[in-house]
């Protein structure tokens, strides 16, 4: 009789045993298509962005683009751009084409400069820190699918439902940059010498010139201030050109040229020597302000002269 009970005890024991271990398989079998469907696969493709990132980071580092630029950059989406137009570049057989280390050093300051030091910081961290890590809690999930007992099984989804997610990083609101490309490589010298002679028809209707009794053809009265002045405007176009983050079509930067001379050679005080050695970028001076008119007595007289407002405070007319 005695072990009659005990064999149905038995049975009853291994009847519920059994069923606990088809119910921990059925939680977890849904456990892992939970983790499939909502997890994992998630997982998957943000580490494959990390993976993804993280090469590209490198890659823009390796041609010489600064740390923080590369992080600026990457926050606006135009990291991959730029850097496949590099690695073009890098690849071209073309002997006039090559990366100009120079102009790429002055792009990533241009970058970084033009942007506020904290955004710079936002920039950094969504680049190279925030979402590196796996989250923490998906351990606690892979335990649950191997789980041996419901009580194992129950205590790792509990340590999961307990532990925050990790946050998704959120790109800075950084505007996009007008890169200019072409100043990221060595300038053509084809295309320096095309630019060269547009510019030099340019001044020779601007400045003084004689026509050549043996060619016919003009030539500049001063040959040697006028010769400095071209090789200033040519060094202008190039730089403006060259500009990283400033897109400009040559044939603007041609007619800037023009109006700065033009509005230089009209200044009466300006001679050709004083633009080729005092404006070689062309700046155009400050108009020409006449003197405060000498001891006016009152603030109405000093208004008579023509004096500003601001020029009669200032010279405590009125208090």
């Amino acid at each position: 009789m005695v072990s009659i009970v005990l064999g149905s005890a038995l049975d009853t024991i291994a009847d519920t045993m059994k069923e606990n271990r088809e119910y921990l398989k059925a939680k977890q079998g849904m456990l892992q298509d939970y983790m499939l469907k909502a997890g994992f696969e998630e997982r998957a493709n943000l580490k494959k962005a990390r993976a993804e990132r993280a090469n590209l980071l490198a890659e823009a580092d390796n041609l010489g683009i600064d740390e923080e630029a590369a992080a600026v950059l990457y926050s606006t989406g135009q990291l991959s751009s730029t850097v496949g137009y590099l690695k073009k570049i890098e690849q071209s057989e073309d002997p006039d084409k090559k990366i100009n280390k120079a102009g790429l050093k002055r792009f990533s300051e241009a970058i970084v400069t033009s942007v506020p030091e904290e955004k710079v910081g936002a920039a950094m961290k969504y680049a190279f820190d925030l979402g590196a890590a796996e989250d923490p809690s998906s351990d606690k999930l892979v335990e649950a699918i191997h789980a041996t007992s419901l009580d194992e099984y129950d205590e790792a989804i509990s340590s999961f439902m307990n532990t925050p997610q990790t946050a998704r990083a959120v790109a800075p609101n950084i505007s996009v940059f007008d890169i200019n490309k072409r100043g990221l490589i060595d300038y053509d010298p084809a295309d320096i010498k095309a630019a060269r002679e547009l510019i030099d028809a340019n001044l020779k209707t601007q400045l003084e010139t004689t026509t050549n009794p043996n060619t016919g053809q003009l030539q500049y009265t001063n040959p040697d201030a006028s010769g400095e002045i071209l090789n200033n405007a040519v060094n202008f176009y190039v730089n403006e050109m060259s500009d990283p983050i400033k897109s400009r079509s040559g044939a603007k930067v041609i007619k800037d040229i023009f109006e700065r001379v033009d509005a230089l050679t009209e200044d009466p005080s300006i001679d050709l020597r004083d633009i080729a050695e005092r404006y070689k970028t062309f700046e155009i001076p400050p108009a020409f302000q006449g003197p405060m008119p000498e001891d006016p007595d009152t603030a109405e007289e000093a208004l008579k002269t023509g004096s500003s407002i601001q020029d009669v405070i200032d010279q405590g007319y009125i208090k």
